[in-house]
C-alpha cells in the first residue's frame, strides 16, 4: 500500500484482505476438472452477492453478477487507469495485433456449463491479507480482492482502435509459409500433434482454444517473424508461457500462439541484485536457478508451475509480498516485441507508458515481453512456522480477530507471512510463517 497507486497498471493496493478460491484440477480427468470449474464458479457467484461489484474475477463469465459482460466494470475492479491503458494501447498497437479485454467487442466466454457434484475435499477457501496471497497459479481459480470499485465509465473519446481482426476458420498458405519461412517449429490445424500443441491447463470444454497456428521460438527473432507474419495476415498473435490463464486467452483462438517456453535466458547484476531473466521461465524454474545460483528470491506466487511472465506482468502475490511487495512493482524495465515485430525497450526513461502497462497490465500489455528486468533480494536462510487448526463454527471469530491485527502482522518489520485457509467447512487452518 505504500507503492502510489499512480506507479502501475494493477489497482488492487486497497484492498483490506484478499479471498483466494484455490482448486486442485484434475488435468487427467476431464469430467473431475469440469466439476472443478462448475464448483468455484458457484462459489465465486456466492460471494459476489455479498459484495457486488467489490471484486476483481480473473475472468469474465456471462452469467457473473457484477461482470456478466459488463467489460467497463470489470476493468475498473482491477485495473488503477483503465483509460490511460486504452490511450496506450490504441498508440503501441492500433491495428489489435495483440489481444486484449480493452477492446469494446471483446466477448466473455460462456459459463453456463453441466453440473455435476463436486467432492467436499476437493477446494479451499484461503483468506490472506492483501500483501501476502497469490493471486495466479496452476491450481488458482478464481482471485478476488475485496475493494471499493469506481462506477465512473471508461471514458474512450481520446482513443482510436481498429476493431479486431477477423479470425479466419483455416490456415491461409500466406500465413503457415511464412511462419514456416523463418520459424523452426510450427504446428497448425490438422497436423497430428496440433491438439497437444494447443493444449492449455483449463481443459474446460467450452473454452478449448482453437489457433491457426501454434509457434515454438528459440528466440527473440523467432518472436519478431510470428508477430509480424501475423500482423501480415490480418490475425492477432497471443504470448503463451505457462498457459495457466483462466481464460485459455494464450491459446489464440483465430490467431498465431507464440510459445515462449524456450527463452530461458537469466543473468544478475551482483552490485544492485538487479535479476535479467528470459519471459519462458515458469516460476518454479526462475525460484530455483536465482536461489542456487546467486542466493537470491523475487516476491511472486505459490505455484511453481504458473509462467512467471504472466504472473509478473499481472501483479504476483505470494508468500515474500509482505516483505518485498507485489511481483509487478519489482520490475525495472522490459524487452519487447511491438506490434510492427520490433524489439522495443522500456524502464522509467524509455517507453515509460509501456513500463507503467507492464507492471499490473496483465494480458492487456499490448507487446509481447521477451525478457524481464526485476529487482531481486537475498534469499531467507531460516524459515519459521506456527500451524493452528480450528473447528469450522471457530471461523467466524477468528477471522475477525486476525482482520483486526493485519496492519501490524503486515508490517515488513516483521517478515512473516499470514493467512487463513477453510477447507470446504471441514476445518479452519491458521499458518504464520516468518522468514529470517
Amino acid at each position: 500500500t505504500d507503492v502510489p497507486a499512480s506507479s502501475a497498471a494493477y489497482g488492487g493496493r486497497d484492498a483490506k484482505f484478499v479471498v483466494h478460491f484455490k482448486h486442485q484440477w484434475n488435468e487427467e480427468s476431464l469430467t473431475t476438472h469440469n466439476d472443478l470449474m462448475k464448483h468455484h464458479h458457484d462459489m465465486s457467484v456466492a460471494l459476489e452477492r455479498h459484495m457486488p461489484c467489490k471484486g476483481f474475477y480473473n475472468y469474465m463469465d456471462g452469467d457473473m453478477p457484477c461482470a456478466h459482460g459488463d467489460r467497463d466494470t470489470w476493468l475498473n475492479a482491477f485495473f488503477s487507469d483503465v483509460g490511460r491503458m486504452q490511450r496506450i494501447k490504441a498508440t503501441a498497437d492500433p491495428q489489435n495485433v495483440f489481444q486484449s479485454h480493452l477492446l469494446p467487442n471483446r466477448v466473455p466466454p460462456s459459463s453456463r456449463w453441466p453440473h455435476v457434484p463436486v467432492s467436499a475435499s476437493s477446494t479451499t477457501l484461503a483468506l490472506a491479507a492483501t500483501t501476502t496471497t497469490t493471486s495466479t497459479g496452476r491450481p488458482v481459480a478464481v482471485s478476488t480482492s475485496v475493494r471499493k470499485v469506481s462506477t465512473t465509465s471508461i471514458a474512450t473519446s481520446e482513443t482510436t482502435i481498429t476493431s479486431t481482426p477477423a479470425l479466419s476458420d483455416s490456415v491461409s498458405s500466406d500465413l503457415e509459409a511464412c511462419l514456416r519461412q523463418a520459424i523452426s517449429s510450427v504446428v497448425v490445424r490438422g497436423e497430428s500433434s496440433y491438439d497437444e500443441a494447443r493444449r492449455c491447463r483449463n481443459t474446460r470444454v467450452d473454452i478449448v482454444p482453437t489457433p491457426l497456428a501454434v509457434v515454438r521460438v528459440s528466440c527473440e527473432e523467432e518472436v519478431q517473424a510470428a508477430v509480424r507474419c501475423a500482423a501480415a495476415q490480418g490475425v492477432q498473435a497471443c504470448a503463451r508461457a505457462g498457459a495457466h490463464g483462466f481464460e485459455n486467452a494464450a491459446g489464440c483462438s483465430g490467431g498465431v500462439a507464440i510459445d515462449l517456453q524456450d527463452l530461458q535466458n537469466l543473468a544478475v547484476e551482483s552490485a544492485s541484485k538487479v535479476a535479467h531473466f528470459g519471459a519462458g521461465h515458469t516460476l518454479g524454474q526462475l525460484y530455483y536457478k536465482l536461489q542456487t545460483k546467486y542466493d537470491l528470491v523475487v516476491p511472486g506466487g505459490a505455484e511453481s508451475g504458473v509462467g512467471a511472465s504472466g504472473l509478473f506482468l499481472g501483479c504476483g502475490r505470494g508468500m515474500l509480498t509482505q516483505l518485498h511487495g507485489l511481483a509487478c512493482d519489482t520490475i525495472r524495465g522490459v524487452r519487447y516485441v511491438d506490434a510492427r515485430g520490433e524489439v522495443q525497450y522500456a524502464d522509467a526513461d524509455t517507453n515509460p507508458d509501456m513500463l507503467w502497462m507492464a507492471r499490473g497490465g496483465g494480458g492487456e500489455f499490448p507487446g509481447i515481453v521477451t525478457e524481464f528486468i526485476v529487482q531481486a533480494f537475498p534469499a531467507p536462510h531460516s524459515l519459521y512456522a506456527r500451524d493452528c487448526t480450528f473447528p469450522p463454527e471457530k471461523a467466524k471469530a477468528l477471522i475477525k480477530t486476525w482482520v483486526s491485527h493485519l496492519p501490524e502482522m503486515s508490517d515488513p518489520v516483521h517478515q512473516m507471512f499470514t493467512h487463513i485457509t477453510m477447507w470446504n467447512s471441514m476445518y479452519v487452518n491458521f499458518p504464520s510463517l516468518c522468514f529470517d
